[in-house]
């Protein structure tokens, strides 16, 4: 079997906006869909869903990789990653590799008719979730949304900076008030405080008994990192911005910079790139848990590596989803109990509705 031609396409919905932080803008939000088929008629399928420039993906993909993977085996996952992540040594963005690696895998699963985490070899079968929240302008507005998640059923819940330190900190007080000791709160301050900041909300979120510390300084301030992991006891999780590859998380770790890291496939070399930063982790006695903020299928890539490790612990759902779905048949859903069940479908498991994608598409490659 040999790879016969990669097709991308960059997709608009109507009206699709998403404000990642309230002192952010808001940004069109588009999705980057890949084709990848082969001569034996298996077809492997990706999208990429980032607040990022759409077209520079899908030309990245179209002038760089698709030369490199045009009659390859597609089943040569590891030579085929190399090659493509070596191009992020010269700031060819990791994104389109991310996205072929997805399809790889998907390729994989329906040659091999089984779901991809079979592949990778399972673990579990479900997994919990915690649901996301975009940030708020009031803390009382905070607290009642983490309420709300937990009265939908859902185990934990992530706050997401303003970013206010002060507003921050009473956000975190209200919500553990409002939903009590022993439901699982996470915080998220998407890289926005300097140290004096971040090590004063550290503390508070310490005696709020929250889970993790997520990027609560710029990814380059290694040395920061490093001391606020020696000061604090609550877990620091960083590296979710890093785009080079999985080498410079395992440095992280290795550094003393997270005591935990974060892991985002569609941006350190898919599912393949999970797996490496995941075994370093885990050789390292730390958990690699895995950002899964994005489409249907870039989530359903990110359950499928969960479903295969063991050093992971929730898996995120976005809430609300604004248009995250959109252009799919299938989606990700919650059971009763808060948790995500393993796809059952061959490869990635997820059906795209191609009627609804054609008649978004902006531009072909």
């Amino acid at each position: 079997m040999r790879i016969s031609d990669l097709k991308i396409r960059v997709v608009q919905p109507d009206d699709f906006k998403f404000m990642w932080r309230k002192d952010l803008p808001p940004v069109s939000m588009t999705m980057t869909v890949f084709e990848l088929e082969t001569d034996e008629g298996i077809t492997g399928y990706s999208t990429s869903w980032l607040p990022a420039a759409p077209h520079e993906i899908a030309q990245s993909a179209d002038h760089f990789l698709k030369p490199m993977i045009m009659g390859q085996d597609p089943l040569d996952r590891e030579k085929l990653w190399h090659d493509m992540m070596g191009m992020a040594r010269f700031l060819i963005p990791p994104k389109a590799a991310s996205q072929i690696d997805f399809a790889l895998w998907d390729i994989a699963g329906k040659m091999a008719n089984l779901p991809v985490y079979k592949l990778l070899g399972a673990y579990r079968d479900k997994v919990p979730v915690y649901d996301t929240m975009q940030s708020q302008d009031t803390a009382q507005e905070v607290a009642d949304l983490i309420l709300a998640a937990k009265q939908r059923g859902v185990p934990a819940a992530k706050l997401r900076a303003k970013p206010d330190p002060k507003m921050d900190i009473e956000a975190a007080r209200l919500a553990r008030e409002a939903v009590g000791p022993d439901f699982v709160l996470m915080f998220d301050a998407t890289n926005s405080y300097d140290w004096e900041d971040a090590i004063k909300v550290g503390r508070a979120l310490e005696k709020l008994d929250f889970f993790w510390y997520e990027d609560p300084m710029p990814d380059w301030d290694i040395a920061g990192f490093r001391q606020l992991c020696q000061s604090l006891d609550i877990p620091v999780l960083m590296g979710e911005a890093m785009m080079r590859g999985p080498q410079q998380l395992g440095s992280i770790l290795v550094e003393g910079a997270a005591d935990s890291v974060r892991g985002v496939g569609d941006l350190i070399g898919g599912i393949t790139g999970m797996r490496k930063i995941g075994a370093t982790a885990e050789m390292l006695g730390r958990r690699m848990e895995p950002h899964a903020y994005g489409s249907t299928i870039v989530q359903a890539a990110h359950l499928h590596y969960m479903l295969s490790c063991r050093n992971c612990t929730y898996f995120e759902m976005p809430y609300p989803r604004h248009g995250l779905d959109f252009g799919m048949k299938d989606i990700v859903h919650i059971d009763e109990n808060g948790w995500v069940h393993a796809p059952t479908a061959p490869g990635l498991g997820y059906e795209i509705d191609w009627d609804v994608i054609d008649n978004a598409t902006i531009a072909r490659y």
